[in-house]
């Protein structure tokens, strides 16, 4: 089997092909040949050694897969061979040509699906649904997303959509016709100062209901247009201006904050069933488009890491 390693903690020149023998599926297990593996966020931390779950190197990249089944381990009940499964590799492994993995972790798809397609809402698609989901987003709702034309944020759009929300897409004055494409109703360009007061525009009486930031930017314009009671959803940090929230600022006026632990709590995980389930029939039905640009594993090291997916009607 052929895999991809990083020898160290460092940039892409870190990644290096290598190959050694197929392993044998031990009790429990699952051996799967990968036909598409996801890149996110994630592998840039865990490459550059920022990553919780990767604590030192050498180590394999790659945390969510889809593929077919080519050998079963022992007592393992619902899987046979040629069965295509997805799954999250949350210990790396994932840029190769085969890898074990539980039975119990493996995610079934309809054979109707592309696996890249599988793979490419996996990670990104799931985190999106359950944001949207823990925010209780119902019809009629403004929905205010940072970094929308990122993975997470495309789909974020796209699925608080198809819940009948209003939304309102942030980023770069290059990103607004696609992301209008995607369905989003309005879209302002966050890095010019004052966008806020022409989406207060939009969004009165009620404001913002749910703010779903990936920034982490708590100094943000965004914080002024949320209504009463308003969510706002924190799942990453990657703002260099991120700061220390003031919960009394928030309670003051009668608006939540919260910051989302990602897939791995308990409560997420009890969720991703479901959400897989309408993710793959969104997918099949194009309710939800993703655009996916694909490298073969030995381009692995060049390939553009931080941005995988590129959201397009097509």
């Amino acid at each position: 089997m052929k895999y991809v390693e990083a020898s160290r903690f460092g940039g892409p020149e870190v990644l290096t092909l290598l190959e050694k023998e197929t392993p044998k599926p031990a009790e429990g297990m699952l051996l799967v040949e990968v036909q598409a593996a996801g890149i996110n966020y994630a592998d840039v931390l865990a490459r550059s050694g920022h990553y919780p779950a990767v604590a030192k190197a050498p180590f394999a990249l790659g945390f969510e897969i889809a593929g077919v089944v080519k050998e079963v381990g022992k007592h393992v009940e619902g899987f046979k061979v040629g069965d295509s499964v997805a799954a999250l590799t949350l210990t790396g492994g994932g840029y190769a040509s085969h890898i074990l993995i539980p039975a119990a972790t493996a995610i079934p798809f309809p054979k109707q699906l592309e696996p890249a397609l599988a793979a490419a809402v996996l990670l990104q698609g799931l985190t999106a649904y359950i944001l949207l989901d823990r925010a209780q987003v119902k019809n009629g709702d403004a929905v205010l997303v940072a970094a929308a034309a990122g993975g997470v944020g495309g789909l974020a759009v796209q699925l608080a959509k198809l819940r009948g929300a209003k939304v309102i897409a942030l980023a770069s004055e290059s990103k607004f016709e696609l992301l209008k494409r995607l369905g989003a109703d309005h879209v302002f360009d966050y890095g010019k100062s004052g966008w806020s007061a022409k989406a207060l525009d939009v969004t009165r009486p009620q404001g913002v209901q749910v703010y779903l930031d990936s920034m982490g930017d708590l100094a943000t314009e965004a914080f002024s247009l949320l209504g009463q009671f308003g969510r706002w959803i924190i799942y990453g940090a990657r703002s260099d201006k991120a700061k220390c929230a003031s919960g009394r600022r928030a309670l003051a006026n009668n608006r939540e904050e919260h910051f989302s632990d990602g897939l791995q709590s308990r409560g997420n995980l009890d969720r991703v069933p479901g959400a897989l389930k309408e993710l793959f029939k969104f997918a099949i039905d194009r309710s939800v488009k993703v655009e996916i640009t694909k490298y073969p594993l030995a381009d692995a090291s060049i390939a553009p890491i931080v941005e995988y997916l590129h959201f397009a009607e097509g």
